[in-house]
């Protein structure tokens, strides 16, 4: 059963003439006449009753016209989506990031990306870096935001900013107000981190060491906003991305040794087909990524420790 079947069927059926609907097909009447010939071979019954030289849909054939109108407008649609992957200014992009990168980084990434290409919509995913890896491996989104580059064969991961860590502690901490502090003063407190599959959760565990001790974890968890409730209520402290803004019970501290910040890279597969449109949201994300606004304040070149806060 072939797509031009199916078309001069809808055509004939829908009420036109085997001479008009020949006309609005640009084919002969005999070829639309073989064509539809054919098609009921196919199906095995007739589905007209033909009245001298007039056609009249029957029973049969109303079961295929409806079958038929909804497989051509199938069809079609895909054809058109098809025939825009080629244009860079429409269509969808499969996103994934990490929830640390939702208040702000993200948001003014899109809101740059759709400003030059307002008729681009995003599919939205947020999650650990286990999980976004995942995402993309299988297929279900076309780029992810990561902390770390990928170790999986077939994933091109790129730098593109560097984030600063902050120490992260109760508004009445003996520590809240320096204006730094090096992370072994907090190396017997208990500790609030990302579960396991969560890139910080191993930078944090890798920053301790460094600083000369294991974090002892208390509480883990999956959203920032909530890890940062619980250290403003006297949970633990936190080793954290800068919230976009000052927040009620917590104080954010800039880390003077060691070196606590991540670099944020775009990871993708390049052997999975991706359209214009995704090639160029991941070419603006490598050149115009930039730091956001409140990273500022804990830059990691700032100075080193004050001896005078202790």
């Amino acid at each position: 059963m072939e797509i031009d079947q199916l078309r001069w069927f809808v055509t004939v059926a829908e009420g036109r003439t085997v001479t008009a609907a020949a006309a609005e097909l640009h084919v002969s009447q005999s070829a639309l006449s073989r064509g539809l010939s054919r098609l009921e071979q196919e199906v095995g019954t007739p589905l007209f009753d033909r009245v001298g030289r007039v056609l009249r849909l029957n029973s049969n054939g109303q079961t295929l016209l409806d079958a038929a109108k909804r497989a051509l407008k199938s069809i079609d649609g895909a054809v058109r989506t098809i025939g825009t992957a080629a244009d860079p200014t429409v269509g969808t992009v499969r996103f994934a990031f990490l929830n640390t990168l939702g208040n702000e980084f993200v948001p003014t990434l899109l809101s740059g990306f759709r400003a030059l290409y307002p008729e681009v919509e995003f599919l939205l995913r947020q999650g650990g870096t286990t999980r976004n890896e995942r995402y993309l491996l299988d297929g279900e989104v076309d780029v992810v935001l990561s902390a770390r580059p990928s170790d999986q064969p077939g994933v091109t991961w790129r730098p593109i900013v560097e984030e600063p860590l902050t120490l992260v502690v109760p508004t009445g901490h003996r520590l809240a107000r320096r204006r730094t502090v090096r992370l072994a003063d907090v190396e017997n407190e208990p500790f609030v981190t990302f579960a396991d599959g969560f890139g910080l959760r191993l930078i944090t565990e890798r920053l301790c060491h460094q600083a000369g001790f294991a974090p002892r974890i208390a509480f883990e968890g999956e959203e920032p906003f909530t890890l940062r409730g619980l250290v403003g209520a006297g949970c633990g402290v936190a080793l954290l991305p800068p919230a976009p803004g000052p927040l009620p019970d917590i104080v954010e501290l800039r880390i003077s040794e060691p070196l606590c910040a991540r670099t944020i890279g775009i990871g993708w597969c390049p052997e999975h087909y991706a359209p214009a449109v995704v090639e160029a949201f991941r070419e603006y994300v490598l050149t115009e990524a930039r730091p956001s606004a409140a990273w500022s304040r804990f830059r990691t070149d700032q100075g080193r420790h004050d001896p005078a806060d202790g």
